[in-house]
């Protein structure tokens, strides 16, 4: 699993938080996972100066405006399947325009690749075209997601052998993405056996990693055809974490409720491990 980091779980926390939370119960839940108070604080302020975390009047704290897209795309683990149509052996090319300063570049490349996209040529994005959404739809995505400007989204229908071999072994790791997916579902399997005998603190972590574990490994599949990388990994290990989604909002419910965090009563809503 993933090391949980201070700037990590409070994006995590506060994306699924229904309401501002204190900075108080921010710093209880960071002690919980053995985060230090002044590594929780520090975090924040440095999220609130990037503009992703924002403050009300009585010194609470919510998800800024400015991260609904990430907030989006997070919240569709559950939609694999749904995203996908058959693949007719068309490629979605992105063209990609020189420029830019590093820190541009970077988060562009970064809005390319959630989108299963990958590098086939130089300044070239490339994937099977087997998304629902089609190239206009993509492209006002990317830019939601810090795409550059300019970039120029098609479907390349009569691409030939020639320029596409090797694309499909080369870009996508698809045994890695597989295995990623039978560890999660092995570690879901496991919790759900002794989720309940956990006392809340601990069953509260446990919980937050073992789903936040699998729902980063369905938002790192690039959606692949079958053909090119059988989906039934993903498949199982979405229908698991729907369950284990359940069973962790139980979790949180029951921990709150009894004043696991703190030793005084907390107003959080049920919250889900997140990526």
């Amino acid at each position: 699993m993933d090391p949980v980091t201070p700037k990590g779980l409070l994006l995590d926390l506060l994306r699924v938080t229904p309401r501002p939370v204190p900075v108080r119960e921010l710093v209880a839940i960071g002690a919980l996972f053995g985060l230090e108070g002044n590594a929780v604080r520090v975090a924040l302020t440095r999220l609130v100066g990037r503009g992703l975390v924002a403050s009300d009047e009585r010194g609470s704290y919510r998800l800024a405006a400015v991260a609904d897209p990430i907030r989006r795309w997070a919240e569709g683990w559950r939609d694999g399947d749904r995203r996908m149509r058959a693949w007719n052996g068309a490629w979605l090319c992105a063209w990609h325009p020189a420029g830019g300063g590093r820190g541009d570049r970077d988060r562009s490349h970064r809005a390319l690749a959630r989108l299963g996209l990958r590098e086939g040529r130089d300044r070239l994005w490339v994937r099977p075209d087997n998304l629902r959404a089609r190239p206009a739809e993509l492209e006002a995505e990317l830019a939601r997601h810090g795409g550059a400007p300019g970039i120029l989204m098609f479907s390349g229908h009569e691409l030939s052998d020639q320029v596409t071999a090797g694309w499909a072994a080369r870009l996508w790791p698809v045994a890695a993405v597989a295995s990623e997916h039978q560890r999660a579902l092995r570690a879901i399997e496991r919790s759900r056996v002794r989720l309940d005998r956990l006392a809340s603190g601990a069953a509260l972590v446990e919980s937050f990693l073992v789903g936040g574990a699998a729902i980063r490994s369905l938002l790192r599949d690039p959606l692949l055809p079958d053909s090119i990388a059988p989906g039934d990994d993903r498949r199982a290990l979405t229908g698991a974490m729907t369950e284990y989604e359940q069973r962790g909002r139980t979790v949180w419910s029951r921990a709150l409720e009894t004043a696991a965090l703190d030793g005084s009563p907390s107003h959080i809503g049920p919250i889900d491990a997140a990526p």
